[in-house]
């Protein structure tokens, strides 16, 4: 038996408790590391940890003569609540994310790209809304963006819809296309449908550069000899094709939406 815990035990029979100023911890177990972290922290904002937290307390240590605190999963380091599935430098990632912001300092808590990425993928999974949208501002600063592809497979994964649309322009508008390992980590589908927004791109610019270079070009010269400008036929139909940035990009947009329901 713990002597924290007797001596906890002991204490609480004593005195009251203050409802705001005396912490409850819980501890957890992540791979074969012990943490104690404040309880009302994570509860305040996290209808996860809200729920396991009102989750009947066991009484089988009661038999084998434990105190009350250590028979409770999660009050002591002997019955720790385990977290499954969750590396230990994830988590302490997303605890010094958790706290720096609670005690606005959020820009002082030093953590990497790759450590707010591990914020976002916790946050998300244990519904932290707040702090979820702090780890998707800080994962893509301007000073060190995300490239477009990982930021597509972050914005799949966890659901960043804001994030989808402007990594899937700049892969259709860059000059060189997929790489294997690239294709491999968007997936199949979204490889191919990627493609086929190249290539109706490339199509599209193909067709503006010979207007560029030939129609517009044999139409000046026909100017020179005539008052009139040529008129198409009536049966002629007309195509719309880029002229500028924001018509080509409006036209990226307008694929990119349909190919990939946005």
């Amino acid at each position: 038996m713990e002597y924290s815990s007797v001596l906890e035990s002991t204490i609480s029979h004593r005195w009251s408790k203050h409802p705001e100023f005396y912490t409850h911890t819980v501890t957890f177990l992540v791979e074969d590391q012990l943490f104690r972290v404040p309880r009302n922290q994570l509860a305040a904002e996290s209808t996860v940890f809200t729920d396991m937290f009102l989750l009947p307390k066991g009484d089988s240590g009661m038999a084998r003569g434990q105190s009350d605190s250590e028979t409770v999963e999660g009050e002591s380091g002997m019955w720790p609540v385990a977290l499954e599935g969750v590396s230990k430098e994830e988590f302490v990632s997303f605890l010094r994310a958790l706290m720096s912001r609670q005690h606005a300092k959020i820009e002082g808590s030093g953590l990497s790209q790759a450590q707010w990425i591990s914020v976002l993928q916790l946050s998300t999974m244990w519904e932290f809304k707040e702090l979820r949208e702090v780890a998707i501002l800080y994962s893509d600063l301007p000073s060190r963006p995300l490239g477009p592809v990982s930021k597509f497979v972050l914005a799949s994964k966890y659901g960043i819809r804001r994030w989808l649309l402007p990594a899937l322009i700049e892969l259709a508008e860059r000059s060189w296309p997929l790489s294997l390992e690239e294709g491999h980590r968007i997936g199949f589908e979204n490889a191919l449908k990627l493609a086929a927004v190249r290539e109706r791109l490339k199509v599209a610019n193909t067709m503006d550069w010979i207007e560029d270079n030939f129609i517009l070009k044999r139409r000046d010269d026909t100017s020179k000899h005539s008052d009139e400008r040529p008129k198409p036929s009536k049966h002629q139909k007309s195509t719309w094709i880029p002229k500028d940035k924001d018509d080509g990009n409006r036209l990226c947009v307008s694929i990119l939406t349909k190919a990939f329901d946005l």
